[in-house]
């Protein structure tokens, strides 16, 4: 790879601007060394700022402190601002019950997403190059991914770039050894205990036996998913599905997705998965929802305890454990909850609301009044009727699926359940003529169950 090559990657592929403020990740070995290098040389061309980051895992003891010392030397050298940070890589695989090369990838991109954030940098550039590429293929192969996996790693992901991707691991080194600079050796990298060890000192190196040219061949199958996924999500674009947001997750009409193709219909839920903020969904959980839409109702768990719930109308995707907080309704003006907004003014003469998005209640039964979600055993007497009814019954009667009734905001005073929002108002909502009263109306917005105009686009 040549600079000029180098410059037009930044440009193209990983769509870096001129002026840019680049982070290199840098660690000392040969694809790093060779990253910063070649930044330093379009820093003039491309009128780019560069800086450094460089993370001690504690994990190689004396041979880990010389390679910060040496990235430090090559900083000072190229005139580059290096930002450091020293782990301990071990305690925290101990503390979280995480691998060794986990616990050190999450430290060091908490890092450099930090340093990146406080230093104002536009991007933060990695070494990985072909080879990385080709090993990250067939890890993700092996495992079981579907085309979402073998896209691998993007030129360009948020603010992560890496334009050494198309670049060989020779072709950095001649790169170093062309200009005379050397580089750090980790020997850890020859351990055959790691998974990607294994793949890049075993099974590549056979492959290409059997099949020469392999590795370059993995790399444009993921060139290929890259193109297929992208183009699989501007048709997702272009369908317009509404999700609506659950204080727990985010649900969608089965009525959307049943007609799609499977290929469209796994992306959505891969998207609505998204919204909810579950996942990523593995391979096997989005198989197994596919399934699941043979049948009319099924619940398919999902990692950490999170959810894909399928009923006769929605799909939902819930997270665990989330109970929204009771917040006290303000008696005027406006107020936030995890639901959504309400919104409370004094009623005007002959105003009652609808029963579902507005309604008026006397000014007493408000005094102490909160929104809270539907707790167990609640009853309440609908307005009209003289006999309270478990709400569960409401909602089933009012076809609020099971997934979806912890997202109805429920107006909750001493005296009892007021309002079950959107669904119907209770008796205690009976405002005598001439008690002065107020129209209590929700507005939605944030987290709780919308109505078809509050639904969102993906």
């Amino acid at each position: 790879m040549t600079t000029e090559e180098f410059c037009l990657r930044l440009t193209r592929a990983c769509r870096l601007p001129p002026g840019a403020h680049v982070l290199a990740a840098v660690s000392g070995g040969a694809d790093s060394t060779a990253l910063l290098c070649f930044l330093c040389e379009a820093r003039k061309r491309l009128s780019l700022e560069v800086s450094c980051a460089h993370v001690e895992h504690g994990i190689r003891g004396g041979e880990s402190l010389r390679d910060m010392a040496f990235v430090a030397a090559l900083c000072e050298r190229l005139g580059v601002p290096l930002y450091t940070l020293r782990v301990d890589a071990p305690a925290y695989a101990g503390k979280h019950g995480c691998g060794l090369e986990d616990a050190a990838r999450t430290l060091r991109y908490g890092f450099l997403t930090d340093t990146a954030r406080q230093i104002g940098a536009d991007a933060i550039a990695l070494a990985h190059h072909a080879q990385d590429q080709a090993e990250t293929v067939l890890l993700h192969a092996g495992r079981g991914s579907d085309l979402r996996g073998l896209c691998a790693m993007r030129p360009r992901s948020g603010k992560l770039i890496r334009p050494l991707l198309e670049a060989s691991p020779d072709e950095l080194r001649a790169y170093l050894q062309g200009i005379g600079q050397p580089w750090r050796e980790d020997e850890t990298n020859q351990s055959p205990e790691p998974a990607r060890n294994r793949i890049r000192l075993r099974v590549l190196p056979e492959l290409e036996r059997a099949c020469p040219g392999a590795g370059e061949a993995l790399c444009r199958l993921a060139r290929a998913a890259q193109r297929d996924e992208d183009f699989f999500a501007q048709q997702l674009g272009a369908l317009g599905l509404r999700v609506t947001a659950l204080v727990d997750g985010a649900a969608m009409e089965r009525a959307q997705l049943e007609p799609l193709h499977e290929a469209l219909r796994s992306r959505a839920v891969v998207r609505l998965a998204e919204h909810a903020g579950v996942g990523p969904l593995s391979a096997r959980a989005i198989g197994e929802i596919m399934r699941s839409f043979d049948t009319e109702t099924a619940v398919v768990n999902l990692a950490g305890g999170a959810r894909a719930q399928l009923g006769a109308r929605y799909v939902c995707l819930t997270r665990a454990h989330v109970q929204p907080e009771t917040v006290p309704l303000n008696a005027d003006g406006l107020t936030h909850t995890p639901f959504g907004t309400f919104a409370v003014r004094d009623a005007k003469a002959g105003e009652t609301g609808d029963g579902k998005r507005s309604q008026v209640i006397p000014e007493r039964m408000l005094r102490g009044c909160a929104v809270t979600s539907r707790r167990e055993g609640d009853r309440m007497t609908p307005f009209g009727r003289h006999t309270p009814v478990p709400l569960r019954k409401l909602m089933i009667e009012a076809g609020v699926e099971r997934a979806m009734r912890k997202s109805v905001p429920i107006l909750r005073a001493e005296a009892g359940i007021l309002w079950a929002v959107g669904l119907r108002p209770g008796e205690a909502c009976r405002s005598p003529e001439g008690e002065r009263a107020k129209l209590v109306t929700f507005l939605g917005g944030s987290g709780g169950l919308r109505g078809a105009g509050d639904m969102q686009k993906v």
